[in-house]
This record gives structure tokens, sequence and C-alpha cells, in this order.
């Protein structure tokens, strides 16, 4: 029986699953816009509306604004919570839990859609070049060590397979004349609602409607029926963003969401920040795709193929304007390095003129680069960054649920019997968004500080406050900074004592020795945990 070349994709899906959901609860370490997001999916969730008032915290306090970003995002991440019956799925059944199998499920969540995102890679490059190009390109994005970054539950992980799926659509159109009408419809759609959940996804506009026209007829392309193919594309990308301001103006907030906005866009900047010092980072985290990533968009480019250019050049005008750019904000320029570098390796035979076994050599190439990369993740990824974080947490949980004091290992189960006792009602939690979504929404404890920077008042007599990296960075910081929340804060400390404290555990690798040079994006303001308590 002859073999079916389909089933070729199997081999980047097969390897996606594994780095993307391999050690999910402990590699990368949690950034705290993770805790942020899901905090933010928990309150749309238990019903309580798509916009989270506490947002107004989760920034310095130069913007009292709750409205930085828009919220399709935690509507997308509520939704699948729902699907899954997350968190009661860690609950129902058992008289206790683990932390590390609560931050497991959202990780594990993304980790599938980046799975999903690697077959959209494939598609894509099929549907511009050929299966062979898509194989080359979809097993780059499955292995390369930069494409842990979508680990994190952070918005352009949610963004990505939304504005895949539209460049997907926008390329049916040369292929499916008869539907180029609904096919530019829904690539809109599709965009509209990755630029809801990020706004920088606005980017993306041009390099659409780029390939729309592509695959109108040359004829058609000014006439009246050309521009209404384009107008349907544009028409859902302008309404269903919309819905944000809409929403802010309608609720009473609209000041609250233009202070928002500007503040996000304009007032962000920073000298340790900027996209020069974020492309150093991703150079040290993944060379290989980085320089050869460039190199294929320059090729495609010298063979007048502007797909590259039109993907990254807008999006790296605006991170370069904004000022602010974290390493997960690359995460848009990841696949179209994959593709641009899938062509030219298959291009390679030809581009030095061998005739014979062109796929032999492009093959081989191709492998050395998947074996690097693949060896590369595994190290990475089978690292323990969340040790600190996960005994924190289960700490407090602990402190939260009982009368014995914190537990000695993160992986010991947090007994659930307690969960109506009477401690969950006479302690005050203090915490950063990293930790405060879970002890609020999955132990159902409401004395709960949504954020270091929460003014809500203190209820109870007795506190626990988490010392971490986001109190000692809000408080070196404190130009920015509510003063009379920092005075509380500073009362706080002095009027608790140390109950605990977590260190790192020691490394079993050297930051000098690759792939390990750019782990600090992994492991990014991760100090020693200092639990301090009033009682």
């Amino acid at each position: 029986m002859p073999f079916d070349k389909r089933l070729l994709i199997l081999i980047p899906l097969i390897l996606s699953t594994f780095t993307h959901l391999w050690n999910a609860a402990l590699f990368p370490s949690f950034h705290i816009d993770e805790g942020v997001y899901i905090r933010r999916a928990m309150y749309t969730l238990n019903g309580l509306g798509p916009h989270d008032p506490d947002s107004r915290f989760d920034h310095p306090q130069d913007s009292t604004s709750s409205y930085d970003h828009p919220f399709f995002g935690q509507i997308l991440l509520a939704t699948i919570f729902k699907i899954i019956d997350f968190p009661n799925i860690v609950k129902t059944g058992s008289e206790s839990i683990s932390m590390e199998t609560v931050f497991a499920v959202p990780r594990l969540i993304m980790g599938a859609i980046s799975v999903l995102d690697t077959f959209l890679v494939y598609k894509i490059a099929e549907r511009r070049f050929n299966p062979t190009v898509a194989l080359f390109s979809s097993l780059l994005f499955a292995v390369m060590p930069s494409t842990w970054f979508t680990r994190r539950i952070v918005l352009d992980s949610l963004m990505l397979p939304l504005i895949l799926t539209s460049i997907l659509l926008a390329l049916q159109v040369r292929s499916h004349s008869r539907y180029v009408s609904i096919l530019s419809l829904l690539s809109g759609v599709f965009l509209g609602l990755g630029i809801f959940t990020k706004i920088p996804s606005f980017t993306m506009i041009p390099f659409l409607v780029y390939l729309i026209l592509q695959g109108l007829d040359k004829n058609t392309i000014l006439s009246k029926n050309g521009l209404k193919k384009i107008g349907l594309f544009i028409l859902p990308v302008i309404m269903i963003p919309l819905i944000w301001p809409a929403y802010a103006f309608l609720t009473g907030d609209g000041n609250q969401w233009l202070d928002g906005v500007f503040w996000q866009a304009t007032q962000r900047q920073s000298g340790d920040k900027t996209l020069f010092n974020v492309i150093m980072s991703f150079y040290k985290t993944d060379p290989v795709l980085l320089i050869l990533g460039i190199w294929g968009v320059a090729y495609l480019t010298i063979r007048r193929e502007f797909i590259g250019l039109l993907w990254m050049i807008p999006y790296f005008v605006l991170l370069y304007s904004v000022g602010w750019v974290n390493h997960f904000h690359l995460i848009l320029v990841l696949p179209i390095w994959c593709i641009a570098l899938g062509k030219l390796i298959y291009d390679l035979p030809f581009i030095i003129r061998i005739k014979r076994k062109e796929v032999i050599l492009s093959s081989a190439i191709i492998l050395a680069i998947v074996v690097f990369g693949l060896t590369s993740t595994t190290m990475l990824i089978s690292t323990d960054l969340t040790y600190i974080q996960l005994k924190s947490a289960s700490y407090i949980a602990n402190a939260v649920l009982s009368d014995e004091g914190g537990l000695p290992d993160r992986k010991q189960s947090i007994n659930l019997k307690n969960v109506s006792g009477n401690r969950s009602e006479q302690l005050t939690v203090i915490s950063a968004p990293i930790y405060s979504w879970v002890y609020k929404y999955v132990l159902d404890h409401e004395n709960t500080f949504s954020h270091i920077r929460d003014t809500q008042p203190i209820k109870t007599e007795n506190v626990i406050l988490l010392v971490d990296s986001t109190y000692k960075r809000l408080v070196s910081r404190s130009e920015a900074e509510n003063q009379t929340q920092l005075t509380r804060l500073n009362g706080i400390y002095n009027d608790t004592e140390v109950s605990a404290l977590f260190g790192k555990l020691p490394a079993n690798y050297s930051k000098k020795n690759y792939p390990f040079t750019g782990i600090d994006s992994a492991d990014s303001g991760l100090t020693p945990s200092e639990i301090r308590k009033n009682y």
C-alpha cells in the first residue's frame, strides 16, 4: 500500500505536543501577566462581566484606568475554562489538590493552542508554497527554542491562532474563486477577533489586504466587485474591535478608556524594554531562528515574495514606536521566520545549482536544524523554574485553609475539607496576581487582594503578605505608584514577621552555555520569596 504523504503532518504535530506540553507547570516561571489574564478570565467565568475593574491595579499607577487591553482574550480563556470545567476539574471528587496541578491546567491549554498553531503554520506554508515547505516550516515551529514563548498564558499566545486562521482564509481566496466573498469576510472576522484580543494585531491589515488582492482577478481588483471584497474584509476588522470602546462608553467609562489607551500607547517607554533589547535577548535564546529566519525573509523579498516584509515591518515599527517590548511580543513573528526559513532551505539546492538529489540535501539540512532545536528545547523545558512560586502558593493556600502552617513540599496535597472553615474568613491575603486568582477563585477565599496595588480595605485582623519580585519591583519604582498604598504596604511589612522564606533551587546549568544563555526570559524577575504574617 503506497504511503500517504499527508500523514507527514503528524511528525511536527507530535513533536509540538511534546515541546509545548511537557513539564508545563515547571517551565518557564510564571510571569506576572499570566496571573493577570487568568484572574480576568476567572472573573468573567464567574459571571461578573467581560471587564474586571481590578485591572486598574495591573500596571503602574501613573494611570488608574482599568482599560489596558481589549477583553476578548479573557472571554476566550474563560470559555475554554467553562468547557473543561476548570477549576472544578481539579477539585471535584477529591479531598485535596496540588498547586502544581492547579497551575498546570492553564499552561496545558496554551500548549494545546500551540499545537494548533503548528498545524496552521503547516497549512499556510502548504497553501502558499508546497507540502515540503509546509513540513519544513512546521517542524521548525514545533522544535525551535524560542517557541517556548507560546507556553505563557498571555494575550499574544491567545491572539496567534486567530491571526494564523485569518491568513489561511485569505490565502484560500486564490483557489476558491466562487467563495471569495465569504472567505474575505471570515478572514476579516478572525483578524477582528485578533485585534479584539490585542490591539497591535491591526498591523497585519496591510498584509492580509495584499493576500486578498493577490487572490482576485487582476482585471477586477479596482472594479466595484473587487472593492466590495476588500470592504467585506475590512468591515469586521473595524466593527469587532469597536465592541471594546462601545462597552466602555455605554457603561460610563469613556474617559477611563481614553486614558488607558493613550497611556498604553505613549507612556510605557522603558530603557531596558526596547525592541533592540528584546531582539538581543532573543538572539541569546534562539540565534539560529533569528539569523536564518531573517535571511529567509530577505530571500523571499529578493524573489519578489513580500509576505515576510508585510508581516514583520509594520509590527516592528509599532513595537519600536511604543518603546515597551517583552519577549513574548515576538510570538507574532515566529511563524513567518519559520516559513521563510523553510522556503530558503527547500530552495537552497536550486540556489547553489545542485540538480540531483536536491530533496536529500534540503532534508538533511532541515533534519540537522530540527535535531539541534529539539535537543536545545528539551534541555530548556526540562528545567524547573517555578519551584519558589509553587512552594509559596502552597504555603499560603495551606494557611488559608487550615491551622497547621505551611506545607513542606509544593507537590504535597492541600486539604480541601477546611475550605469553608473559620480560618479562611479571618485572614487577608496580599499577593501578586500570579497567586491571587488561586486563592480567590479556586479556594473561594474572598479576603484576597487582586494585586499588591489593590487599595481595598483590610477587613480581618490577620494578614499574610507575600514579598516576591512583584512586591520588590513595585516598592523600588515608587515614583509611579500610589503613595498612600505604598505607605500602607510599608506598615503591613513592619507589623508582620517572616513565617517562611523560599529560595531558588541550585541551578544544574550554566548561563554561559547554550541553550541556557537566554534563560533569563524564562526566569525573569524571579527572586527568593518571603512570606510574612502578623499572627
